[in-house]
């Protein structure tokens, strides 16, 4: 059993390589599609943001394949391509200096952490987690919002105070509202 108890799952999926081509084509073209659809109709400066918009996704990708955490760098960015019932958004800091970090311990956490997400929301409404990767004393910081509705909020809340209790991952829920969670968690 992984941090937190039974609370996480194992990986959903392994991805070919032919795959994840697939549905990273998939994304390409849709987001080319959305491009050409706005140029189309003569809205040049809505064009201009959604290919901004494109620059940007590719960018943060490569900033978070370069971490040197391939399975949580896989994780990421097939995460929207699997059935959960929130998007996953991310933004990494330009310069990250930091202490290797074990990939599998951020996999199992993050895999423990979206399923919980995954099981508490009652049903699929396009609700958003953002996680914003930065250093933090020579450790990767994570920053994770998280801004919807939830069922079993205080319960949740307490599964994720125990996902946070191993030596290897550090952190804390910082704020808690009506919808809202932030927390910052340290590998």
């Amino acid at each position: 059993m992984g941090p937190g108890g039974a609370y996480y799952q194992v990986k959903e999926k392994d991805w070919t390589v032919i795959e994840a081509l697939r549905h990273a084509r998939h994304d390409w073209m849709n987001d080319m599609q959305l491009v050409k659809g706005l140029l189309a109709l003569n809205k040049i400066d809505e064009a201009a943001r959604a290919a901004d918009h494109i620059i940007v996704k590719a960018v943060q990708e490569s900033k978070l394949c370069n971490l040197g955490m391939p399975g949580m760098a896989e994780m990421f960015i097939t995460f929207n391509w699997e059935k959960h019932k929130f998007f996953l958004e991310f933004e990494i800091e330009d310069e990250i200096i930091i202490e290797k970090v074990d990939d599998e311990v951020a996999v199992r956490f993050f895999q423990a952490l979206f399923s919980l997400f995954d099981r508490h929301i009652s049903d699929y409404s396009g609700q958003y987690l953002y996680a914003g990767f930065g250093e933090k004393d020579g450790r990767l910081m994570v920053r994770i919002e998280w801004d919807g509705e939830l069922f079993g909020k205080s319960l949740l809340i307490e599964r994720i105070e125990k996902l946070l209790q191993p030596d290897s991952v550090s952190g804390r829920v910082m704020k808690l509202g009506d919808q809202d969670i932030l927390m910052e968690v340290n590998f």
